[in-house]
């Protein structure tokens, strides 16, 4: 197969990238993520070779995390009912996505992808010999596409992303994603906004067309089959109109904590329910005098669940993992915690639920996000009295509130059929003679 030469930027890329992924080493001491990645992929061009036999003719899927991942699953489930026996495979990037595919296997492979060196990944595709290689939003390694494009492996993006301000629609970059992506088949992504800058900002030449989010999908289909349980039966049975905080840190909680005891005073059939990202036993302790010193009566959530209170608690504060997409059936506002470090959590949840939803400003990593605020379901927060006016308006005027919430379902809803789109851009490439 002859395939197109690279231009300068990916000559440039392929030669450097040998020394990029040595240094690599030089950061470990710093970045304790990286250190386990790199130790996870000790011994994997020996797993790569043994994986062969169960990977050769199949379809290869490459996520970066556990996000990422979500979007592929339920490509990969829609992939192996229509087409029993072919080979699925999925590599990860990150150790928190390889490690959550571990408790949550979708593919008959699951391993880590080898760092970016023209060796190993033209070894790895002759090994595997896929029929397609599938990125899923935007981890796409030069490398990577370059030795699938020498071997006539069709690529293609599926739930794609191109932020605003992305480093790869800087004029230094343009080039080399421009030449990386007109080597794929076709580019599916998420959003109109998405497509327009993959088009008029990148330059790309391949199909671009907006095949949706599948995560959204698997979000709507998890929320109709799904029933409230214990949580959410307890947290109704409080009465009055809950504030869910989720998977808040420190920072979210330095924004709403001032602002707490004027909430209840102003509004006094609101009651919070406060689910810190980590619930470690001292990081609850010190939330619970915290609150204590504001006036605030704290309840844990198991305690709740265990046994009716005889008094209502103004806080509950959830001491366990895994319950918020059933803590948000019960709610009426949520805020989403993550905004203030490195990006904001899982909104979609919320929103399915038909919750207004709040956030700080890092919003970027999350598209549905953005489509939040622009519909006018989602407001960004970024001081205390901000978050206590937007709480007080949107439970204190039930109009406001029902169109948030209506708008906040339809950001999900939306996506319905993406996984039905996205194989409509896969099927005939695997028909491909």
């Amino acid at each position: 197969m002859n395939a197109r030469p690279p231009g300068l930027s990916l000559r440039a890329y392929r030669a450097l990238s040998p020394a990029l992924a040595a240094t690599t080493t030089l950061a470990v001491p710093f970045l304790p993520k990286l250190r386990e990645g790199l130790a996870g992929r000790r011994g994997l061009d020996a797993r790569i070779a043994a994986a062969a036999a169960q990977a050769q003719g199949g379809v290869w899927f490459h996520v970066t995390s556990v996000g990422e991942y979500e979007q592929a699953r339920p490509l990969v489930a829609a992939l192996r009912q229509s087409r029993p026996g072919l080979p699925l495979v999925v590599t990860h990037f990150s150790p928190s996505g390889r490690h959550f595919a571990e408790r949550r296997p979708c593919a008959d492979v699951h391993e880590y992808l080898p760092l970016d060196r023209p060796a190993a990944m033209e070894a790895l595709v002759a090994q595997w010999r896929p029929r397609l290689l599938v990125f899923i939003k935007f981890d796409c390694w030069p490398n990577q596409v370059l030795a699938a494009d020498r071997a006539g492996v069709p690529i293609v993006l599926m739930a794609g992303s191109l932020r605003p301000g992305s480093a790869r629609l800087h004029p230094l970059a343009r080039p080399l994603y421009r030449d990386l992506f007109d080597r794929f088949a076709h580019v599916g992504v998420c959003t109109e906004d998405d497509r327009r800058r993959f088009v008029d900002g990148l330059g790309v030449r391949c199909p671009v067309s907006v095949t949706g989010d599948t995560r959204a999908e698997q979000v709507i289909l998890r929320w109709e089959a799904a029933h409230g349980g214990p949580v959410a039966a307890a947290l109704q049975a409080l009465g009055g109109r809950l504030l869910i905080l989720g998977s808040t840190w420190p920072p979210d909680e330095q924004l709403w904590l001032p602002v707490l005891p004027r909430l209840r005073k102003e509004c006094p059939d609101a009651r919070i329910v406060l689910t810190p990202h980590e619930p470690t036993a001292a990081r609850l302790g010190q939330l619970e005098r915290r609150l204590t010193d504001d006036g605030l009566s704290t309840l844990r959530l198991s305690a709740l669940v265990a046994a009716t209170p005889v008094s209502p608690p103004d806080v509950v504060l959830v001491d366990s993992v895994g319950q918020l997409a059933e803590i948000y059936r019960a709610g009426h506002l949520a805020y989403v915690g993550g905004s203030f470090t490195t990006g904001v959590h899982n909104t979609l949840e919320p929103a399915v639920a038909g919750l207004p939803v709040l956030f700080g400003p890092v919003i970027d990593n999350a598209e549905e996000a953005g489509e939040l605020v622009r519909r006018g379901a989602g407001q960004v927060l970024r001081r205390p009295p901000e978050a206590v006016a937007a709480a007080l308006r949107l439970l204190g005027d039930d109009r406001a509130h029902r169109t948030a919430a209506a708008a906040a379902r339809g950001v999900v809803l939306d996506q319905r059929g993406a996984t039905a789109r996205s194989l409509a851009v896969i099927e005939p490439l695997l028909d491909r003679p």
